[in-house]
């Protein structure tokens, strides 16, 4: 039998980061709030702490209406404001480990549980390519599970290898940072012997 489950009468957007920090994480994250706001300032907006890890465990903060008029200002900075980890959901057995789901119990049916819980209609995932491949199995499982969620993965990582993606977020700035603390380094050793 088909399970079916209900869509929320009102969108509800969440937003995690995942995986390593690019400088990109705290910009991605203020563009969503500022576009979401000045879209519809109504729509409720959640952030799940340290990615995938608090998916899985529920904790969130709500997107306030300070948050929202300050939104710009993590334009200003690198790393992520709601904090990162490098949990797979598709680890079944590292999940264990970490106490975010018992023996024998699904990380991807728990987080799609909680988005219900939660009652998200869009989930945002910003990181790299492990990101990305666990915002498509979960979006794999949501829709195949008929769980009345969009999930909309955003490519960042300073390593630039999210396929098919020419460039991702984080990789230009990570680049041009580097060549600047490179030269620093070089015209420090030649300077001061």
């Amino acid at each position: 039998m088909t399970e079916f489950h209900k869509p929320p009468k009102e969108a509800k957007v969440a937003i995690l980061t995942a995986g390593g920090l690019a400088p990109c994480l705290s910009s991605s994250v203020g563009f969503l709030i500022e576009k979401y706001t000045a879209r519809n300032p109504s729509i409720e907006i959640i952030c799940y702490i340290s990615g995938y890890k608090g998916l899985l465990s529920g904790e969130h903060v709500k997107v306030t209406d300070a948050v929202r008029e300050n939104a710009s200002v993590l334009q200003l900075h690198g790393g992520s404001p709601i904090g990162n980890s490098r949990v797979k959901l598709t680890n079944v057995e590292d999940c264990v480990k970490r106490g975010l789901v018992v023996e024998g119990e699904n990380p991807l049916h728990r987080a799609a549980e909680q988005l219900m819980m939660d009652q998200v209609t869009i989930l945002h995932t910003i990181g790299g390519d492990d990101t990305n491949t666990q915002a498509a199995k979960i979006a794999e499982y949501l829709e195949g599970h008929n769980y009345p969620v969009t999930v909309v993965g955003m490519p960042k990582t300073i390593d630039n290898d999210v396929v098919p993606i020419k460039q991702s977020l984080g990789a230009w700035t990570a680049a041009e940072e580097g060549a600047k603390f490179f030269c620093e380094c070089g015209q420090r050793a030649v300077g001061e012997p």
